[in-house]
């Protein structure tokens, strides 16, 4: 949605919540920072009683300690339980159905939904007691299903590991987010990702683009990845998939033996790298990674 319709949506939410007609003038605020004050002053407007408001600005830490405490306890919070955070990413912006089918799906006095922004909304889940890396997982595989299923539209959801109590929830917001971010950036092939899982991804993820350059120029020089065709980055992941099994790789992909070496040859041609060598093979890894990071942050 266009930043102009978004703004006069807003502003006619604002008049049925107050009965006057506003307009902008002389606003020194950028188009994000004018959406999110307006969302702010609407909920406001209709009282700090909102949990899911309260909920918003704690996750996004736009509130104090002394007043997250003071909220939670107002809304009757069990800040010493354990609690789980999965985030749900649309493919198109979500509308009251995705809701419906989410509030479905509710652990009944437990969970509580965030809306984030037109295509992500958050699920918050009070545990009676603490839940496994594997029970999360189920939890998140569950709900995608279930939307996917539902809605007949591409759910993806990353999730952090369970927090020790209400408070850890900031972090795991950073972690599902960026679990998020990192399963995009870098086309991970699965809908369901835990910030855990996400291996050479989340340490790449960490470092500055200019780091990236000077690790791809230092071992393959003014290489260009885009020498490197569909077929052979697909060849490429399959070989480090079956632990750079020559005769695995083959049988995954239906190819000759020797058509697969020929393919490991003429990479080796192109980069210098033999990705038959476990050294080679971690560079080109992390070479890989380090180029789509670099292709997301360019302008």
């Amino acid at each position: 949605m266009e930043y102009e319709e978004q703004l006069l949506e807003l502003l006619d939410e604002l008049q049925k919540e107050t009965g006057i007609r506003f307009s902008l003038s002389d606003n020194a605020n950028d188009e994000h920072e004018t959406l999110r004050k307006l969302t702010k002053l609407i909920h406001r407007y209709r009282g700090d009683r909102n949990k899911a408001f309260f909920l918003k600005e704690f996750l996004t830490e736009e509130i104090d300690d002394k007043e997250i405490k003071s909220r939670a306890k107002s809304f009757r919070i069990n800040e010493e339980a354990p609690w789980s955070l999965i985030y749900i990413e649309f493919k198109k912006a979500y509308d009251t159905e995705a809701v419906s089918v989410l509030s479905s799906i509710y652990a009944s006095g437990s969970d509580h939904m965030v809306e984030e922004d037109p295509k992500h909304l958050i699920l918050l889940r009070q545990h009676k007691k603490s839940v496994t890396d594997e029970e999360l997982s189920d939890i998140a595989t569950n709900i995608h299903d279930t939307l996917e299923t539902e809605l007949m539209t591409s759910v993806k959801i990353a999730y952090d590991t369970v927090s020790s109590d209400f408070y850890g929830l900031q972090n795991s917001f950073k972690h599902a987010k960026a679990a998020m971010d990192i399963r995009n950036i870098f086309h991970l092939g699965t809908d369901v990702i835990g910030y855990h899982e996400l291996g050479l991804g989340k340490l790449v993820y960490s470092l500055p683009k200019e780091a990236c350059t000077e690790f791809i120029h230092d071992h393959l020089g003014d290489f260009d990845f885009e020498q490197i065709d569909s077929e052979t980055r697909h060849t490429i992941n399959v070989f480090f998939e079956k632990g750079l099994s020559i005769a695995e790789t083959a049988r995954e992909l239906f190819v000759h033996r020797n058509t697969l070496v020929y393919r490991l040859d003429k990479l080796e041609k192109l980069t210098g790298l033999d990705i038959r060598r476990f050294s080679d093979a971690v560079t080109m890894e992390i070479a890989l990674l380090m180029n789509e990071l670099k292709k997301n942050n360019t302008p």
